[in-house]
């Protein structure tokens, strides 16, 4: 479990450190103060500087999630990745891609973990580390080097950029991976829902086993009558994923009920398949009415404890706020989470914690906290 983070030159994040994490972590702040840069910089790190995480990310700014799912290699090879190349500059803090410059994602605490993301000129590389880029029609002008060490462990990964900054589409077949240890299964939800593809895929992890319970109870929270979930192979005009209701001779398209429940559906899947992992969660309260969300964060923490699941969470909403501390103070161990607003002054990005018992006193006062 990561205990502190430090983030340097990503984005909003010029020197940025974040300490004494918890098992359950809400980031709240107001627009533009890098919440959705923290959710990213966790989920590389975790994910070991592994490329096609990288280009995950770089899809989900440019809203074109619906692009990839579990199986990216499969989709970069069909070719069904957008045409518009990725800019680069935009990672680097003061939007400046100068060869040399790097970015550095680090955790010290528990473990040492390391993340360097380093622009370098084309030539200075040393391109007989990697393989699949004889095909290049041309030399790049760049290098994006992905350098990740834990202990004994080192890996090498590598993107070509062009002269303008410009991870072209044409060169993704080229990426070169080194070989890793198994990953454990860390997930990273952007605010739009999961696919049904992602869906279906998760499920089928977690179909007929104990935890097949844990996601019809979290489809209760919104649909009380819900008895059994289903995916269908193939979409049919029930469409994808159907559910069984109390007193109904017939199953019900999930996609009928609302955001809802399909909100709360990819979490409770995406929770019980994080196992030993991190799940990250962008504007976690979307399509989720403030009534249901105390009893959302009650099957995340409880859940996020048994399965040795840690969680980093963001939103605006003050529903959200009250009702995760309104679950912390009926834990058992109220130390299991803990609410973090960033403020910015200036260049600088501070982390602002409040512990379980401070929010205890904030939240009924109606004390300001995003």
């Amino acid at each position: 479990m990561l205990r502190d983070l430090t983030i340097q030159n990503y984005r909003l994040f010029k020197d940025f450190h974040i300490d004494e994490l918890a098992r359950v972590n809400l980031i709240v702040g107001k627009n533009n103060s890098g919440k959705t840069s923290l959710l990213e910089s966790i989920y590389l790190l975790v994910e070991k500087g592994d490329t096609n995480v990288f280009l995950k990310v770089l899809c989900s700014r440019d809203d074109s999630n619906e692009y990839y799912d579990p199986s990216f290699d499969s989709v970069i090879k069909r070719g069904l990745l957008p045409d518009t190349p990725w800019q680069i500059s935009n990672l680097f803090h003061d939007h400046n891609y100068v060869a040399s410059n790097q970015i550095l994602i680090k955790s010290n605490k528990d473990q040492d973990l390391r993340l360097r993301i380093i622009l370098d000129d084309w030539q200075r590389i040393e391109i007989s580390q990697f393989d699949k880029f004889s095909s290049l029609n041309f030399p790049p002008a760049f290098g994006l080097l992905f350098l990740y060490t834990r202990g004994k462990i080192n890996l090498k990964n590598l993107i070509p950029v062009d002269k303008n900054g410009l991870i072209q589409t044409s060169h993704l077949l080229n990426v070169s991976h080194q070989s890793r240890p198994q990953a454990i299964s860390n997930q990273f939800i952007v605010s739009t829902n999961l696919s049904y593809n992602q869906l279906a895929s998760s499920w089928d992890k977690i179909s007929l086993t104990s935890e097949e319970s844990t996601v019809i109870k979290a489809l209760q929270i919104v649909e009380p009558d819900v008895e059994r979930i289903n995916f269908l192979s193939q979409p049919t005009s029930l469409g994808r994923a159907i559910v069984r209701l109390k007193g109904r001779d017939k199953p019900v398209p999930l996609n009928v009920m609302g955001d809802g429940m399909r909100r709360i559906l990819g979490l409770a899947i995406t929770t019980v398949t994080s196992e030993d992992g991190v799940l990250l969660v962008d504007e976690i309260d979307t399509g989720l009415h403030y009534q249901t969300q105390t009893d959302m964060w009650r099957l995340i923490v409880k859940t996020a404890q048994r399965l040795n699941v840690q969680v980093f969470a963001t939103t605006h909403s003050w529903d959200c706020i009250s009702a995760f501390q309104e679950v912390l103070s009926e834990s058992s161990d109220p130390s299991v989470g803990k609410l973090f607003r960033l403020s910015a002054r200036g260049e600088e990005i501070r982390a602002i914690p409040y512990t379980a018992e401070e929010l205890a006193v904030a939240v009924p006062e109606s004390i300001e906290v995003r």
